[in-house]
């Protein structure tokens, strides 16, 4: 029961610092401005570490819920599901082939960049047939309407499927690979920790 409690306080934790990290966001260059790079997902990915995939789609879980309640109640939960599905498919991938490859050196990046390249997929398809879309309702566009809100920032997207192609998918693949990097070195400082924390 102490173990189980002292667990619930690390997420929480977790799960608070990824709520406020879902507030620091980057414009970057050549993206649609509803592209904006965020590194909310590193708490969960800690978490996930240390406890198990199930741990890191909770923190996922928490700071959406809490996002959507105290800041973004007029987008329907839409940015939330969204980056929900995002966080928990890299966590648990990523999370899935660390514990595979026995949570080696190796095992961390072989299972950071397949959980990258998976939720980069995921994504793109959500995107196409789900939350953009979604987002068209909620704004009140069509969806070539934002196809050409789009191309402002990319003259290559020219259609839904060069959306996804030119700015979804390599935004993803961006993103993983940020966090990743960034995520390693702090995985690395606290697992001692945190993990005494957790018995």
């Amino acid at each position: 029961m102490r173990g189980k409690t002292r667990r619930m306080a690390v997420l929480s934790l977790l799960s608070a610092i990824g709520f406020l990290l879902m507030f620091i966001e980057i414009q970057l260059p050549m993206f649609p401005m509803f592209l904006k790079l965020g590194i909310s997902e590193i708490p969960a990915l800690v978490g996930a570490t240390l406890f198990g995939p199930l741990a890191g789609v909770i923190v996922e879980l928490i700071k959406n819920i809490l996002h959507g309640i105290l800041y973004s109640q007029d987008s329907m939960g839409v940015g939330e599901l969204s980056n929900f599905i995002a966080g928990s498919t890299f966590v648990v991938v990523s999370v899935w082939f660390m514990k595979l490859m026995r949570e080696s050196k190796l095992g961390y990046w072989v299972g950071t960049i397949t959980g990258t390249i998976v939720m980069a997929a995921v994504m793109g398809i959500a995107n196409y047939f789900i939350f953009i879309p979604a987002y068209g309702v909620l704004l009140n566009k069509s969806v070539p309407e934002i196809v050409a809100w789009s191309q402002l920032a990319n003259s290559s997207i020219t259609s839904l499927w060069a959306l996804i192609l030119y700015a979804v998918l390599p935004f993803n693949l961006i993103k993983g690979v940020i966090e990743a990097i960034i995520t390693y070195p702090i995985y690395q400082r606290l697992r001692p920790i945190i993990k005494t924390v957790s018995q």
